[in-house]
């Protein structure tokens, strides 16, 4: 997503527009490596745009502390009128991911804002959420090729190139 606040309100602003039944989520970061104050502006971008805000920061940590970027987000959508009860501070990315996704229900939308991108893509969408009577999830049958490709539990293939994350075509399937 380019890492920066236009892009960031563009992606916001698009979400806003999307006729949605229930709430909107976004899973939230930024790199380490930008100023604090552009890390504020991307929170800011973010701000009003959902119901529910997961900060997360980048696997690299850029000469950053574990928990600094969430929390930079989190005081920035603060500070930007977001109330407290909506903005989760998770770090690690698949963690938070994770948590956004056994927040959204039916009708819900969200947005991740994704540093590993076929990681986070194979985490979604082999997401399994616990059944009705509060057990156990089903374990996501994916498998992480050596080329980075995840292969999906139902024989889909998983591809990250110049295009970014999408679904091979039934011709690239090879096994």
């Amino acid at each position: 997503y380019g890492h920066n606040p236009a892009a960031v309100a563009s992606m916001c602003e698009l979400a806003g527009r999307m006729d949605v039944r229930g709430r909107r989520l976004v899973v939230l970061s930024a790199p380490g490596d930008r100023r604090d104050e552009d890390i504020a502006a991307i929170a800011r971008a973010a701000a009003g745009h959902f119901d529910h805000y997961v900060c997360r920061r980048d696997d690299g940590l850029r000469g950053r502390k574990s928990d600094e970027i969430p929390r930079l987000l989190r005081s920035a959508l603060l500070e930007a009128g977001v109330p407290a009860q909506a903005v989760d501070v998770v770090p690690d990315e698949q963690e938070a991911i994770d948590t956004a996704l056994r927040a959204a229900a039916t009708g819900d939308l969200l947005l991740v804002f994704a540093d590993a991108l076929g990681r986070s893509w194979g985490q979604i969408v082999g997401f399994r959420p616990p059944d009705a009577e509060g057990g156990r999830p089903s374990a996501p049958a994916t498998v992480e090729r050596a080329t980075g490709e995840v292969l999906l539990d139902e024989g889909q293939l998983l591809i990250r190139d110049e295009r970014g994350v999408r679904l091979a075509r039934e011709t690239e399937l090879t096994d």
